[in-house]
């Protein structure tokens, strides 16, 4: 009886932390996709740039990631609050 009450009470955390574990790993391989992808995407445009392809306005860019990050940078200090 006190093995069958241990298991009922040691199953959810075992899970959950077989859960916890699966998402975090699934998370850092999408993170990483995605990074690879943006950095592949910038190393793009600058090689098509460099091959006088497509003229890039990097200020522009620059401007606009700048933002972005800014308000992704408050949006997590909201959050975290």
């Amino acid at each position: 009886m006190i093995i069958t009450d241990q298991i009922s009470l040691g199953a959810p955390l075992v899970g959950g932390g077989l859960l916890g574990f699966a998402t975090g790993f699934a998370m850092k391989k999408i993170m990483k996709l995605a990074f690879i992808i943006l950095g592949l995407f910038a190393l793009a445009l600058g090689y098509l740039e460099y091959q006088k392809i497509i003229s890039v306005n990097w200020t522009v860019i620059e401007n606009q990631t700048q933002t972005l990050m800014t308000h992704t940078a408050h949006n997590v200090y909201v959050v975290t609050q």
